[in-house]
């Protein structure tokens, strides 16, 4: 009987201690909140990275400073914020997860550290960087700055994945009449890639446009962000060159009007319209705008390709 209680008593011990035990916060438990980056802590760390005593490049550090922001909720076994420094953004949804003693998250497809100090947590972007201090905020939700940043950013992703799903497909326009109105009227067009190189710059990137508009093929250039058309001769002829599938090259006069460069209407073979509406294979183009002006050495190469471009003219029709 007595090695019976005895018995009886262990088991109960290990039981009790086990609920303290588990009554006992853990580190997941311990970092709930919302949080924002102590500057001092931030700066410390972008000087390090830094290293320089110009006075100028201060100035640069200082205002990136003011700037920032780091301001991340965990909520259960969840992150979510914005993380703004040296104008990189980055959205921050993700779960958390313990891994020895520190909380991990993933931040824009890399591991990032969190553990826990007397002032609140140490936010790390790698395992072996340098941390950066995160305070307690005395609120349980994200400030309506951050929340509005937060959907700002996430509808330019949006926006920027849909561009990317659509390039090198066909889609359908719509022309405006001098007031910006639309008039009805559709029209074919594709975005692709492609690269610029002059004297000055080799292989950057661009992004062209094309589109089909009485019965001509029409061309567009943009920077790699989109935000400026390419500068062209004016009212020049030139030629551009066109390697077909087969590997054989043809070449076919284009006309640049208004920094636009459409086909020709001296040349009835209309190489490009006539490969894009009824052949298929990709076609890999060059334009050289030396062909058209000796003040100009641009080249642009650039890949088309006639794809879906029936199924959008049948919606047009």
């Amino acid at each position: 009987m007595k090695k019976l209680n005895l018995l009886t008593n262990i088991v109960i011990g290990i039981l009790i201690s086990g609920t303290f035990v588990s009554c006992e916060p853990s580190k997941m438990e311990q970092a709930q909140g919302v949080y924002s980056a102590d500057k001092e802590s931030l700066k410390s760390m972008l000087s390090g990275e830094m290293k320089t005593d110009n006075a100028f490049a201060n100035k640069i550090l200082e205002k990136a400073i003011d700037n920032a922001v780091i301001e991340l909720k965990i909520k259960g076994d969840s992150i979510t914020g914005l993380i703004f420094i040296a104008g990189q953004t980055s959205i921050v949804h993700s779960k958390v997860e313990l891994r020895n003693d520190s909380l991990v998250f993933d931040n824009n497809s890399k591991n990032a550290y969190i553990s826990k100090n007397e002032k609140g947590l140490i936010y790390q972007p790698s395992a072996t960087g340098q941390g950066i201090q995160l305070v307690a905020n005395d609120k349980k939700e994200l400030s309506e700055e951050t929340k509005g940043a937060i959907e700002k950013l996430a509808q330019k992703e949006k926006e920027q994945q849909e561009f990317n799903d659509n390039l090198g497909k066909w889609q359908l326009g719509g022309f405006v009449d001098e007031f910006g109105d639309k008039t009805g009227d559709g029209y074919p067009y594709v975005v692709v890639r492609g690269s610029h190189e002059n004297s000055a710059v080799m292989n950057s990137d661009v992004i062209v446009k094309a589109y089909i508009n009485a019965e001509k093929v029409r061309i567009e250039i943009y920077n790699g962000s989109m935000t400026m058309r390419e500068t062209f001769p004016s009212s020049e002829f030139g030629t551009m060159k066109i390697k077909l599938p087969n590997g054989d090259v043809a070449k076919e006069k284009i006309f640049f009007y208004k920094n636009t460069i459409s086909e020709s209407p001296d040349d009835d073979n209309k190489v490009l319209l006539d490969h894009l509406m009824n052949k298929e294979g990709e076609l890999k183009i060059l334009i050289d705008l030396s062909t058209a002006s000796r003040y100009y050495s641009d080249k642009y190469q650039f890949t088309l390709s006639g794809n879906n471009l029936q199924q959008v003219i049948q919606e047009i029709e």
